[in-house]
């Protein structure tokens, strides 16, 4: 059976098809409508459209002021200081509202 080479290494698609591995990055090339089956059948496209990261730099000083939060009110239960706890709860409630407007929470 022929295979089509890739013209830089030398690579066949009959050796990826044998290995699963391509011989260097111009294999993607020469072999591209081969491997568009492949490449749809296990990414669900075949066309890198980028990623959202799931958490930004804001959420991120979100989620550790609300950890911060929650540490300064159980050490206020701890020390008795009432009046403190009051005003810990109201600002954890707050900022967990906006976490779950995030979807964080």
């Amino acid at each position: 059976m022929y295979y089509k080479k890739c013209s830089r290494c030398g690579y066949s698609y009959g050796d990826f098809v044998a290995t699963g591995l391509l011989g260097c990055p111009d294999c993607y090339k020469s072999f591209e409508e081969e491997l568009k089956p492949s490449i749809k059948k296990f990414h669900s496209a075949i066309i890198h459209t980028g990623k959202k990261p799931s958490c930004t730099g804001v959420d991120k000083k979100l989620i550790a002021e609300y950890k911060l939060l929650l540490k300064e009110k159980q050490q206020a239960v701890l020390d008795g200081r009432f009046s403190d706890m009051a005003e810990l709860t109201l600002q954890i409630d707050a900022l967990a509202d906006e976490l779950k407007n995030r979807g964080l929470m």
